[in-house]
C-alpha cells in the first residue's frame, strides 16, 4: 500500500471521528429531533388520531440549567417523568415559579408554583398525565423545548399552536391580584 493512500485513509478516519464527535455534541447539547408519542398534546402535536403518523419535532436543548430562564408560559417541553425518570414526557408549560394555577381536578382551589418549579399540562386533558396528577415539576427535569415539526411532510415547519385560551383563564401570573376575585 502506498504512503499516499495510507495518508488519505488516516485523514479520512480523523475527519470521520471529528465529524462524529461534533454531531454527538450538537445532538446531545444543542438541538436534535424528538418523536412525539401519544395523544396528550393534540391538536398541537400528533393532530391526526392515526397512531401510525407521529410528529417528529426539532427540539432546542439550550433551555437546561442556567439557560432555563429562556422558558416561558406556553412552551412545549420534554422532560423526565417525575415518577419514572427513564420515561420522557411532552407537555406544555402552563405556569412558572410564583404563578398561581387552578388545577383541573380542584376548581375551588389554586396551587402557587414554588421557586425552581413549573406546572405542565397536555393540551388534551382527558388523555394526559400531567401536573394535575403529579403536581408542579422541578424545572431541572426539563430536557428540551419543541420548536417546529419536521415530520410528517405535510406539517414540516408548521408553527406550534399557542397556549389554548381556556387554559389562560386558570393562570394567575406572579400570584396575580385577580386570584382573590376568582370564583369557580
Amino acid at each position: 500500500m502506498s504512503t499516499a493512500s495510507q495518508l488519505f485513509r488516516r485523514r479520512l478516519l480523523v475527519g470521520a471521528v471529528a465529524a462524529a464527535s461534533v454531531w454527538i455534541f450538537v445532538t446531545d447539547n444543542i438541538v436534535s429531533l424528538q418523536m412525539i408519542n401519544g395523544r396528550s398534546m393534540q391538536p398541537a402535536l400528533n393532530p391526526d388520531s392515526n397512531r401510525l403518523k407521529r410528529d417528529v419535532v426539532v427540539v432546542d436543548k439550550l433551555v437546561r440549567g442556567a439557560l432555563s430562564t429562556r422558558l416561558k408560559r406556553g412552551d412545549i417541553v420534554t422532560f423526565a417523568s417525575p415518577s419514572d425518570p427513564d420515561r420522557c414526557l411532552v407537555k406544555r408549560i402552563i405556569a412558572l415559579p410564583h404563578d398561581c394555577v387552578v388545577p383541573l381536578s380542584s376548581p375551588d382551589s389554586y396551587v402557587r408554583i414554588p421557586k425552581g418549579q413549573c406546572w405542565v399540562e397536555g393540551d388534551e386533558s382527558f388523555h394526559s398525565g400531567d401536573s394535575n396528577t403529579f403536581g408542579p415539576i422541578p424545572i431541572a427535569l426539563i430536557t428540551a423545548r419543541a420548536l417546529r415539526p419536521v415530520w410528517p411532510p405535510s406539517r414540516f415547519g408548521a408553527r406550534l399552536q399557542p397556549l389554548p385560551e381556556w387554559k389562560k383563564t386558570r393562570i394567575y401570573p406572579n400570584g396575580g391580584s385577580r386570584l382573590s376575585e376568582h370564583r369557580p
